[in-house]
């Protein structure tokens, strides 16, 4: 009979190396794979825009949340003065 810590050390193994294969079988298909969507691409005339939730940008993009929270409140203005009318 096995231990659980055993049998946590074996999966942690497994995982390992089907991470390893699903790595080597996503670099074998990626030309292929990027073979068909330049041809969809042409044959359906996409274009960058239409496409612009697909791809990947230039630079990495802060969170919504986490750009809110840095963000220091407005300083408060203070009132006008009013001016008097002399007549």
């Amino acid at each position: 009979m096995t231990t659980p810590q055993q049998r946590l050390e074996e999966i942690a193994q497994q995982k390992k190396a089907l991470a390893d294969e699903e790595a080597q079988l996503l670099a074998a298909s990626k030309d292929a794979d990027l073979e068909t969507v330049k041809k969809l691409c042409k044959q359906h005339g996409f274009t960058a825009t239409q496409l612009r939730g697909c791809l990947a940008t230039k630079g990495k993009k802060k969170p919504a949340a986490a750009a809110g929270a840095a963000k220091k409140p407005a300083a408060k203005k203070a009132p006008a003065a009013k001016k008097s009318k002399a007549k």
